[in-house]
């Protein structure tokens, strides 16, 4: 989750007419201790310093911004999930009310309760405009859930996030999403499903709450693909371990065949003898990316993403860029590796 806020430092000689600067914070939600979860602030415009060295070791910022216990026992499990929208990080529990971090004020509020058909950690949520929209898969009964959740400034402070329950997909839409992305008209998500060798893309559009049937081909990424108005491209993580781009797809056709796509000559992820275990992909702005990485420590083998001593953030901020052939580059790459504690 990435945040852009606004610095008020004044030139120290005086003159007070320096204009603030903005500046970039990545907040990192980790299940990095055994009874719940801790969101870290992490400075991303200090990388650009030229003190800093590709590969460089370092820790995560200590003590967190803010430590959340698992009202559901230890960690990991499959009860909560976290999301972003604007400057807040919303944190929703099964049957539970819902937390809400303001990363502007520093403030912790109660949200919502979940709805009652929502499964929290087995779905996507997706921002669009001042709305968050919630796709769940029940395993019970092989059902969905779709929600959008928004804010109604005439209710009471403690209810103004509210709930409304969405047309749920196509009864041809199998399973849980592998890969999706927001079209840069603001209304339409795009979502490829498969299940058991069936493949199909689907769209929602959030202005006519209406489901579209794309066609029998997925979009190119593992999980969120992210709109960059400069490369006029989605881009996200490609399943062999590169940066993907590819051209967007039009809200109202029926393409037949795969999108046209290119991929990094470099790998950022899965690479090399550590051993992979997740990673996700920000949008920073202006063709740079953020890319967080979980990776088991040197000599561990076999443990839970939970569990704090087995794993490393691998944390790489990157740009992209289409050389003069055409094909798609990373530029300005730097690699940081960040651990708990001292």
């Amino acid at each position: 989750m990435s945040n852009k806020r606004r610095g008020h430092d004044q030139d120290a000689t005086g003159g007070g007419d320096k204009r603030p600067q903005r500046r970039k914070h990545l907040y990192l939600v980790l299940d990095d201790w055994d009874k719940g979860f801790s969101i870290h602030k992490i400075d991303t415009d200090s990388f650009d310093s030229d003190d800093q060295r590709n590969n460089a070791a370092g820790h995560l910022p200590e003590p967190p911004v803010l430590r959340l216990q698992s009202p559901i026992g230890p960690v990991p499990q499959t009860g909560i999930s976290f999301s972003a929208l604007g400057t807040k990080i919303f944190t929703f529990m099964n049957q539970r009310c819902g937390l809400i971090y303001d990363t502007e004020t520093a403030v912790l509020a109660i949200g919502a309760h979940a709805p009652a058909q929502m499964v929290c950690g087995f779905g996507i949520t997706v921002a669009v405009g001042e709305m968050l929209y919630a796709l769940s898969y029940r395993f019970s009964d092989k059902q969905h859930s779709f929600e959008v959740m928004s804010w109604d400034a005439t209710q009471h402070p403690m209810e103004g996030w509210s709930w409304k329950t969405l047309p749920p997909p196509p009864l041809t839409f199998h399973g849980r999403v592998n890969s999706y992305a927001l079209h840069p008209d603001e209304r339409s998500i795009f979502m490829t499903t498969a299940n058991k060798g069936r493949m199909g893309t689907y769209s929602f559009d959030t202005k006519d709450s209406a489901w579209m049937w794309h066609g029998e081909w997925a979009l190119p990424f593992l999980g969120q693909a992210h709109f960059d108005g400069e490369l006029d491209a989605w881009v996200g993580l490609h399943r062999d371990g590169y940066i993907c781009a590819c051209r967007v797809a039009s809200p109202s056709c029926h393409p037949t065949l795969q999108l046209d796509c290119q991929t990094t000559k470099e790998r950022l992820f899965g690479k090399g003898p550590e051993r992979h275990m997740r990673a996700t992909l920000a949008y920073v702005g202006s063709s740079k990316f953020c890319l967080v990485q979980c990776v088991a420590r040197e000599g561990v083998e076999g443990q839970a993403l939970g569990d704090h001593g087995g794993c490393v953030i691998h944390l790489t901020m990157f740009g992209l860029k289409y050389n003069h052939k055409g094909e798609l580059q990373i530029t300005d790459h730097r690699l940081w590796k960040l651990s708990r504690g001292s």
